[in-house]
């Protein structure tokens, strides 16, 4: 999901910080009722790996601030575990506490690295379309951990379990259990079916 191409992403600088605001837990990290379209959303552009602490410091200042995070599958010490990772890795969504809140200080909060911007004009997004990314996102994250892959059709991987240890192939099929790899054996391509915990990712 790409709703932030041709945008620009706004140099840094040092204005005030503002109000405070509690920050609340929830998968998505939402700090707002709803996605209010009397005041606009905007699109912030965060430092690598540090969505969450701009979130938390953009809401001390009175913003109400949504990072979306989906339900994924990392393996850890052998087997696959279930974390929340951001749908948009380094980008979050910001609206001012008011129509006097300025969006000047977003900019030199911690974690921030600029607001993006069409042109000379902040990135706005239409609540709408916030409300579809958190219905997605609700959707995802209550789906069962046995029913989420971490693999998709075309990814090389490794069998790292099993008579065929070691050997590497290309996932041509994802089910809820099973993975059809298209392996080289004996000279010949051939399909073979393999639990998903024999497989790691090759790359």
């Amino acid at each position: 999901m790409n709703l932030l191409h041709g945008a620009a992403h706004e140099p840094r600088q040092n204005p005030p910080s503002g109000l405070m605001q509690a920050v609340m837990p929830g998968a998505g990290v939402l700090l707002a009722d709803d996605f209010s379209p009397a005041l606009p959303w905007y699109v912030v552009h965060t430092k690598v790996r540090q969505e969450q602490t701009a979130c938390e410091n953009l809401a001390r200042q009175g913003f109400a601030v949504y990072l979306p995070r989906l339900k994924v599958l990392k393996r850890c010490r052998g087997r696959q575990q279930a974390r929340l990772e951001p749908l948009f890795p380094r980008y979050i969504f910001l609206q001012p506490g008011s129509a006097a809140h300025s969006i000047a200080s977003v900019r030199s909060t911690l974690g921030v690295a600029g607001i993006v911007r069409f042109g000379q004009e902040p990135a706005a997004i239409q609540p709408e379309t916030l409300k579809n990314i958190r219905d997605f996102e609700t959707r995802q994250n209550e789906t069962p951990d046995e029913d989420i892959s971490p693999f998709q059709p075309g990814e090389r991987i490794r069998v790292a379990d099993g008579p065929l240890t070691g050997l590497e192939g290309l996932i041509s099929k994802v089910s809820q259990q099973r993975v059809i790899v298209l392996m080289h054996l004996l000279g010949t391509d051939t399909r073979v079916i393999l639990s998903r915990h024999q497989l790691l990712l090759a790359n």
